[in-house]
């Protein structure tokens, strides 16, 4: 009974030791924790001070980086701000495409291809000094300087007021190739109008015409092209992609080829905004009726176009061409009247060209100025040019859509419209369906069309083309062009636009922030 008593006795003690140790060992296991817990404070603390030290540093370079390039204003506070709200996702967005100016490398890599060529252009001073006009001379030869481009005697100037005109017209010269077929565009699609461009195309490979095609990567992406390529190669047809995706992102993505060109035995030339894909001809409808606009080119001028290709093909291909075998003389062709000036601008031309006809031939406007496109989403200079030009009492109009295919682009057109009104510029929306036009005609004399929208990416990261002519005689059919479209308006009247609601005036300000973004 006392041994039982002893072992009991014994067995409770050491439970209460065990009991105490493990007591001991959970508390040492705590402070332990505790200790790790506060070094790994401490220690990352330290290290987030460092780190948030060192990103501070890093936003304020990108910061004072946008600062310090030559961009517009409203491009460099709406980069600012995106940083400022979301730094890490801005810096990054910025990195990849915020730069508005081609890296140095592909830069000289450009203006080397345009350097070998410049002797290929012709001088157009004689044609200049003949021009009586003396403000319109000046202008040609700052439109010709800055854009490096020759001002031609009409030899056939066509203005087509819809895309169904400008492929039939397109589709028989084609048909008339006997040396050689240029053709880039920035969307092909296949369908109905595919077809029947590739239908001829396939014969005239046939027949031994040299035909080369230049698309743009991002503008096929997601588009009916399965195949096509393939196909276009087989039956003896060169083609070639700008720019295509690469799986490492850098911000060289962000240009692309937004040019329209065809050229035909050097004789003819077509650009206009339209692409190679059935909405452009209402043959599909996904935004209502869709306006789209060309020109023809007949004779020397074409050349400039061609200059145009060859230029890009030599960048992509990276080989010499030889340019002078697409060359050909026109001088029998009998001059028509006026002036044309073809160019191409691209973000490897820091001198803006096309912006800058723009706002040259607004300024220099006396009457009016009709003005067609589907994105309004511009610089301060040509807002100002815009907005100086309605004030001094010339007629500014301008049509946009009333159907948009980016709402974003959309909000951001709208948030213009205030400040056009108040100085008395009349603003249009398109009410059939999308407008996709990009015109512009003054005082029935000088016009503009081309591929160029009035917005930042085409302004200063596409590459763009556009023709600029003077006193053709096309100009009076832009005119009517314009006003016929008119009667398929919507006008937006100042005091019924200022009475929207304040959540939609708050969109907008958002929107026009990062306007120049988008």
């Amino acid at each position: 009974m006392k041994n039982n008593e002893k072992k009991s006795k014994r067995k409770g003690e050491k439970n209460i030791f065990v009991t105490i140790l493990k007591v001991v060992i959970v508390a040492l296991l705590f402070l332990l924790q505790v200790a790790v817990m506060l070094l790994l404070y401490t220690t990352a603390h330290a290290i987030y001070m460092y780190a948030k030290a060192i990103y501070i540093i890093f936003e304020i370079v990108t910061i004072l980086y946008i600062v310090y390039h030559h961009d517009s204003a409203a491009y460099k506070i709406s980069w600012i701000i995106f940083i400022m709200f979301l730094p890490t996702v801005g810096i990054l967005a910025y990195i990849l495409w915020g730069r508005s100016k081609l890296r140095m490398k592909k830069e000289l890599e450009y203006r080397k291809v345009r350097a070998y060529s410049e002797d290929l252009l012709n001088d157009s001073s004689s044609i200049i000094e003949k021009i009586e006009d003396k403000y319109k001379r000046n202008q040609i030869e700052y439109m010709t300087k800055i854009s490096g481009y020759p001002i031609y005697n009409n030899q056939g100037f066509e203005y087509f007021e819809i895309g169904e005109k400008f492929f039939d017209s397109l589709k028989k010269d084609l048909m008339k190739a006997n040396k050689y077929i240029l053709m880039e565009f920035f969307i092909f699609e296949k369908g109905k109008l595919w077809d029947e461009i590739f239908a001829i195309l396939k014969q005239k490979a046939k027949e031994g015409v040299k035909i080369t095609i230049i698309m743009d990567s991002l503008g096929v992406l997601l588009k009916k092209t399965k195949n096509l390529r393939e196909e276009l190669e087989e039956n003896g047809i060169e083609v070639y992609k700008f720019n295509p995706f690469s799986p490492i992102l850098n911000g060289y993505i962000n240009y692309r080829d937004h040019k329209k060109i065809v050229v035909i035995d050097g004789k003819y030339g077509y650009t206009g905004g339209v692409n190679i894909a059935d909405e452009y001809v209402n043959l599909i409808s996904k935004f209502g009726h869709w306006k789209d606009v060309g020109i023809k080119l007949t004779g020397n001028a074409a050349w400039s176009l061609a200059i145009m290709f060859l230029r890009t093909l030599e960048t992509i291909d990276k080989r010499t061409i030889d340019y002078n075998w697409y060359k050909i003389d026109f001088k029998d062709l009998e001059k028509a009247s006026g002036y044309v000036l073809p160019l191409a601008d691209g973000p490897e031309n820091r001198k803006s060209p096309i912006e800058n006809t723009y706002i040259q031939t607004i300024n220099y406007a006396q009457n009016y100025v009709y003005m067609t496109t589907p994105y309004f989403i511009i610089s301060e200079p040509l807002l100002t040019a815009m907005l100086n030009s309605a004030r001094g009492g010339v007629d500014v109009r301008l049509i946009v859509p009333h159907i948009p295919d980016k709402k974003l682009v959309y909000l951001a057109t709208r948030s213009y419209y205030e400040v056009l009104l108040e100085a008395g510029i009349k603003v249009y929306e398109y009410k059939p369906g999308f407008i996709h036009s990009k015109t512009l005609v003054a005082d029935d004399n000088t016009s503009i069309v081309g591929t160029a929208n009035l917005d930042f990416r085409s302004m200063h990261l596409n590459f763009e083309d556009i023709v600029w002519t003077y006193k053709t005689g096309e100009e009076q059919k832009i005119k009517q062009d314009f006003k016929s479209m008119l009667s398929n308006c919507i006008e937006v009247q100042l005091e019924e636009w200022k009475s929207r609601s304040i959540f939609t005036k708050f969109a907008e300000a958002i929107i026009a922030a990062f306007a120049p973004m988008l």
